[in-house]
């Protein structure tokens, strides 16, 4: 139960336990229920949008699910997306981009890269049917966080402290596996084809990600895995408004 309640709490606003203590080994072994939170995550969006979607307009309702689901993750991942975008975007040595993610102010590539993925989240859920706005919500989340789970398992932490090295690290993988499975079965339960496609969409950003925080930082951070989340939502939103 520890485990789950730590992702549960590290990926969503939801704190059942706050006086929950966690230790690197702890943080690893939560790896392995990424995936489900990010179903469960998915449920709470799809239950405001059925509720919303009585009442507002098709633009209206992808705008304040939009604010919602940031807000249902404490714009933790927008966070990460920004420090990388940030870090990643131009061309500077490893430890100068480390440098940058540490940085709690904001520069103009982590903006840009923000605004556009909100827009392109709004954008997607929009344009999507009613009955599929739903699919996806419940959808998305959890095949983009069982990927996080994957590149910590799969990437070594960039650096020797911070919630990356808490975080990431080899492991037996199993674990980490499931959950991925299970993110799978409900896209393709749920959605079908196009729910594999969107499944292909994320592994896609994964590899590409993965092959970049490695070449760029020899590992991952707890930033780029905020990232990745932020880019593989957008990737398979938009393949679920393509499919």
């Amino acid at each position: 139960m520890k485990p789950f309640l730590l992702a549960l709490q590290f990926f969503t606003i939801i704190t059942l336990r706050a006086d929950l203590s966690a230790g690197p080994e702890d943080l690893r072994r939560s790896r392995a229920w990424y995936g489900p939170v990010g179903v469960v995550l998915g449920l709470i969006l799809a239950g405001a949008g059925w509720l919303l979607g009585g009442v507002l307009p098709p633009l209206a309702l992808a705008g304040m699910l939009t604010a919602l689901w940031a807000k249902m993750t404490r714009f933790l991942h927008l966070d990460g997306l920004a420090d990388t975008a940030d870090a990643l975007v131009h061309l500077t040595s490893r430890e100068r981009a480390l440098e940058i993610m540490k940085d709690s102010r904001v520069g103009s590539f982590g903006v840009c890269a923000v605004v556009i993925t909100l827009l392109a989240k709004f954008a997607a859920l929009a344009s999507l049917e009613p009955s599929r706005l739903l699919t996806a919500l419940i959808v998305v989340p959890g095949l983009a966080r069982a990927l996080a789970g994957l590149l910590a398992a799969l990437l070594p932490p960039a650096r020797a402290q911070g919630l990356g090295a808490a975080v990431a690290g080899p492991g037996s993988l199993v674990p980490e596996l499931i959950s991925a499975a299970a993110a799978l079965a409900v896209a393709g339960l749920l959605a079908g084809r196009a729910g594999f496609l969107a499944a292909l969409g994320v592994l896609l950003v994964g590899l590409v990600q993965g092959w970049w925080y490695q070449r760029r930082l020899g590992g991952v951070t707890g930033d780029n895995l905020g990232a990745s989340i932020e880019s593989a939502e957008v990737m398979a939103l938009m393949v679920l408004c393509a499919a």
